[in-house]
């Protein structure tokens, strides 16, 4: 009985489902979101960008033109599984090919799962420029009812473009300035804009969708004299939980119910405010914006209240306890365990004086040849060896049904948000922070006795400084799938690895590369064969990686702006800087 309602749910789905086409053009638009003049990277002529809206069960398809001129661009569209398109997940040099400029590109896939996600460039911390929007996925079967749904995005802002903070976060001059510190936004945003007005009615329930599309701060967020019932994290059902503060580290998502008051006597005010920890006051501008103010307009005749006083997160410690949301299903812990992988996160200069964060020892750098293309075209009999990956894309083969325990231990004192492809994951392990000094607290022998009933489940998750978390997942998923830290700042400081799940599962499924994928590729002289260094033919040649570079090409790193004023990197001078021929993630 249940194999048939099954497959006439599934039926249902297939009847129901359609295609929602994009067609965008990416290009530079000129913005003021916080009364500063800038560049932003916007689609078809518009800032923000739009939101991707569709149900589950339908095809997305999303045509792109890069009309930047000077930047290559990719798109990932975060949280989204990928099965059976994991040519679609988007990351430049992973599974595709950056698209250069005067390029089009279709990125053609379908959605199995529901809730709140986000899209945004996967190319040289293009996304911090703009280049990204909410992306939300509608249930007719949503285990909660609500009269109207609002999204809301935060993200922190820069009035500098990323390629010219890039270079100098990661040049020397940083390190010896200012130990390699991060460059710290200049405003934080709701809805890419200031003062946003939303409007509300009484006696409704909304279903808030609220995602941080921040490039490196946590955001803390509240309404005024609004509980908030949690309903969804990163796309997960949860038990309604209430509170009255979230927290939300760069890319996670919550969902929200907010049930409005009874009359419309008065608005009242929402505030987001950025968390602090990881900004170096040595480089923090002194005009920073660090929280940002919104209304819930009941009566646009009424006046407005004054602004909410920004969040202290010194007495905010408990939103920031996501461990508290239990999933819907009471999913059990997935078992039995047939891998752990231990993961140690630093940071520490390189031999080059650059701030590099590293997992294991070794820093991430892009090979020469999409990893994806190397496990489609690599000879069934080295498919699965983790060496034709290249050794400075810290590869790791998994085995298909494998259940495996990332075990991750933070030697660094700050606190990291690491996000997961295609995976939501189960938190089986979190500490608090760790010691301010001495080495960091250790994962517990017996954490394996210690399983929560029902983890924690979501695809990004902050790890305090000197702490340590555990995270499970099953691999179910074939293809390239990336796990590194979502500060933008900390992905181009090479602080990713390569899961390459299930090749051999991978190579059966004979994934079709569109035209466009190959153009790509072919306009740059990029090979879609190949080793990580685009050998191949032989056994040796697969095997040989000579040349492979384990440091950064130095490209004048900081030398193409002039030096900061007060040696701070926010007020650059701005020089002529692209990303065209880039190739990272």
């Amino acid at each position: 009985m249940l194999r048939s309602l099954v497959v006439f749910g599934l039926q249902v789905l297939a009847v129901s489902a359609k295609t929602v086409t994009y067609n965008w053009e990416v290009d530079w638009v000129s913005v003021s979101p916080d009364g500063y003049v800038r560049s932003a990277v916007g689609i078809n002529g518009q800032w923000p960008c739009p939101s991707l809206l569709a149900d589950v069960g339908d095809r997305v398809i999303v045509n792109v033109k890069n009309s930047l001129v000077n930047e290559t661009t990719s798109i990932h569209f975060h949280g989204i599984f990928q099965h059976g398109s994991n040519q679609m997940d988007g990351p430049a040099m992973v599974t595709q090919c950056p698209i250069p400029p005067g390029e089009t590109f279709t990125y053609d896939f379908t959605l199995q799962q529901t809730g709140t996600y986000w899209y945004h460039a996967h190319v040289g911390g293009q996304y911090m420029d703009g280049f990204r929007g909410p992306l939300v996925i509608h249930d007719p079967k949503a285990p909660f009812s609500y009269d109207e749904e609002v999204v809301l995005t935060l993200s922190d802002w820069y009035h500098i473009q990323a390629p010219y903070l890039i270079q100098y976060f990661q040049s020397p001059l940083n390190e010896n300035l200012h130990g390699g510190s991060e460059p710290v936004p200049n405003a934080t945003l709701i809805n890419e804009a200031q003062n946003v007005h939303i409007p509300i009615e009484p006696n409704k329930a909304y279903l808030f969708r609220i995602i941080n599309m921040s490039g490196f701060a946590a955001q803390y967020f509240q309404f005024d004299q609004h509980e908030m019932s949690v309903v969804e994290i990163d796309g997960v059902y949860t038990h309604a939980h209430q509170v009255n503060q979230i927290f939300l580290t760069a890319a996670q998502r919550y969902s929200v119910i907010v049930k409005s008051k009874p009359n419309n006597n008065q608005n009242y005010a929402v505030i987001a405010s950025m968390n602090d920890d990881m900004f170096d006051p040595g480089v923090t501008p002194d005009d920073i914006d660090q929280s940002v103010n919104a209304w819930l307009v009941y009566d646009n005749t009424k006046p407005l209240p004054p602004p909410l006083q920004p969040i202290d997160d010194d007495v905010t410690q408990q939103s920031e306890d996501d461990m508290v949301f239990v999933p819907l299903d009471n999913q059990k812990p997935l078992g039995p365990v047939t891998m752990q992988i231990p993961l140690q996160v630093n940071f520490s200069a390189n031999a080059q004086n650059q701030n590099r964060g590293s997992f294991n020892n070794i820093s991430y750098n892009a090979p020469q040849v999409p990893t994806l293309y190397t496990a489609l075209s690599a000879p069934a009999d080295l498919v699965n060896n983790p060496l034709i990956y290249g050794a400075n894309t810290n590869p790791i083969v998994l085995k298909m049904g494998e259940v495996v325990d990332l075990l991750i231990t933070n030697y660094d004192g700050g606190a990291h948000p690491f996000h997961l492809h295609a995976h939501q994951f189960q938190v089986i392990a979190r500490s608090s922070w760790g010691p301010d000094n001495g080495p960091p607290l250790e994962i517990p022998t017996d954490y394996l006795a210690q399983e929560p009933a029902a983890p924690m489940r979501r695809d990004t998750l902050l790890i305090y400084g000197n702490g340590y978390a555990v995270i499970r997942f099953k691999v179910n998923d074939p293809g390239i799938t990336l796990f590194h830290c979502h500060i933008e700042w900390h992905v181009e400081a090479g602080l990713t690895l390569v899961f390459i799940e299930a090749p051999t599962e991978l190579q059966k499924m004979k994934l079709v590369l569109p035209q466009s994928h190959k153009d790509a590729c072919q306009k740059q002289g990029i090979s879609i064969t190949g080793n990580a260094m685009g050998r191949q033919g032989s056994e040796e040649n697969w095997l040989d990686l000579s040349g492979t570079a384990m440091l950064p090409a130095m490209d004048d790193w900081g030398a193409l702006v002039q030096p900061p004023a007060n040696n701070n990197p926010n007020v650059l001078a701005p020089r002529s800087l692209g990303r065209f021929g880039r190739r990272g993630i």
